[in-house]
């Protein structure tokens, strides 16, 4: 196996580390998995862009929006605190 040395700033490195051990991969791996794909594609396997593909700036990544999922039917959980008490009123017709 060859080794590549790339250098990374160190903020960058800590960042992406933690994304992808919440991803259940090493830093490594997602190197791995760039590198492969980008064989794969004949080239980037993104488009570089500030631009969203529909034209609207990409907003911020934001640990509010990132959600568990059920490990039993893979949906979203999303937080208890955004239960709203007016739903309890649609909540009666659901079974209906």
């Amino acid at each position: 196996m060859a080794k590549v040395i790339v250098n990374v700033d160190d903020d960058v490195k800590t960042r992406a580390a933690a994304l992808y051990e919440s991803m259940g991969m090493t830093l490594s791996t997602a190197v791995n998995m760039f590198l492969r794909q980008s064989i794969l594609d004949e080239g980037m396997p993104f488009k570089p862009t500030r631009r969203a593909p529909d034209g609207y700036p990409v907003p911020p990544r934001h640990s509010a929006y990132l959600f568990d999922k059920s490990e039993t039917t893979g949906h979203v959980i999303l937080p208890a605190d955004w239960d709203d008490p007016e739903d309890a009123v649609y909540d009666r017709y659901a079974d209906k």
